[in-house]
């Protein structure tokens, strides 16, 4: 019987140690260091988190500049209409993509039938002060009629060829067809581009001395980029000039531009200069009115690390990142921190270039690893 009872003891203690809690399980891995921290994977939390390689750039920050795209004024056509009248239809709405002519807008007006029939008169009078010039010359070679009456059929047909070619300018300037008189006059877009902004809407009196555009076309595929520069950094500030935009609205690309203006005095209010380069946009990703940071760039001897600003942790009273060292283990690394332009951070020390850094979740790390146990 006590044989029995030791053989029993001894397999309940074997089988107790086969069936070990998970917390048990993991109070027998190794132990962690002060400056590590361990995922479950079963967690989840490990599909948030994402890791790479620094970066290795020659190039430095100077300046960074809060900068804004705007549209560009050379290629930028604000339409106002030659003609008073009412607004009969809309042919082109907001954010709408035209060709150089496309219509706009339908407007009855008066002011274009009053063309065409400004044009079928001064035709019908140069025709006839054509016939009349062309009797008197006849008279006059038969010494019917006198050398004044010819001058004055000649004066008459210049007058009324002058009045046609006037007539003629008008109507074509509107649009007009020569050979029908008509109350319908088509605003039509004088370049193409997108329409970025629309006034009027159908049924809306309309007038050639207005000063609001009725529509707005601007070209996407270049755009200006504006920016303010306090007088300490003009000194890295001249045309010709890189400069490298960063934008949330496309926070995957980065986009260079070359300055083109330098403001030749300084705003007395807020003591800046205004900055202006032109910027290749020919994805259209950008839009007019969007903000975002402008970097001068210039070259550096060595190559320096460069992780994103987001890598970035505050702990305590140092600035640190995660590296993971393996599968679901992360190690806290204080790092010493340069140019910072608030997307890439530039790591002075405390970090290697074969070091995997948490870029992504990283907050999320920081959180687990200062959890209480």
């Amino acid at each position: 019987m006590r044989h029995v009872l030791s053989v029993c003891s001894t397999a309940g203690l074997a089988l107790a140690g086969c069936h070990q809690s998970p917390r048990a399980a993991q109070a027998a891995s190794p132990p962690l260091a002060a400056d590590e921290v361990r995922i479950d994977p079963a967690s989840g939390k490990l599909a948030q988190i994402r890791v790479e390689l620094p970066a290795l750039r020659r190039e430095r920050v100077i300046v960074a500049l809060p900068a804004q795209v705007a549209m560009d004024e050379d290629h930028t056509a604000r339409v106002l209409t030659p003609v008073s009248g009412r607004i009969a239809s809309l042919d082109a709405a907001q954010g709408d993509e035209v060709r150089a002519g496309a219509p706009l807008a339908h407007i009855v007006s008066a002011d274009a039938a009053q063309a065409a029939s400004d044009f079928a008169k001064a035709r019908a009078s140069a025709s006839q002060t054509r016939a009349a010039l062309a009797r008197v010359q006849d008279l006059y070679q038969h010494r019917v009629a006198s050398l004044k009456d010819l001058e004055q059929a000649r004066s008459d047909d210049q007058q009324a060829e002058a009045e046609l070619t006037r007539a003629r300018l008008r109507l074509t300037t509107l649009g007009g067809d020569s050979g029908m008189v008509s109350t319908q006059y088509v605003l039509r877009a004088p370049t193409g581009g997108v329409v970025v902004e629309r006034t009027v809407n159908r049924g809306a009196e309309v007038r050639p001395d207005a000063s609001t555009p009725l529509f707005t076309i601007t070209s996407l595929d270049v755009l200006w980029l504006t920016a303010s520069v306090y007088q300490r950094d003009l000194a890295a500030i001249r045309r010709g000039v890189t400069l490298r935009f960063f934008t949330d609205a496309a926070p995957a690309r980065t986009f260079e531009a070359t300055i083109t203006y330098v403001s030749g005095a300084l705003d007395p209010q807020t003591r800046t200069a205004s900055v202006r380069a032109v910027l290749s946009n020919p994805d259209h990703l950008l839009r007019p009115f969007e903000t975002g940071t402008a970097s001068v760039i210039a070259p550096t001897t060595a190559p320096r690390l460069v992780v994103p600003t987001r890598a970035l942790v505050t702990h305590g009273n140092d600035t640190v990142v995660y590296v993971e060292i393996a599968p679901g283990l992360f190690a806290r690394r204080p790092v010493t921190v340069g140019e910072d332009d608030g997307t890439s951070a530039v790591i002075l020390s405390g970090l290697g270039s074969q070091d995997r850094v948490v870029v992504d979740g990283s907050l999320l790390v920081e959180g687990e690893a200062t959890r209480p146990s």
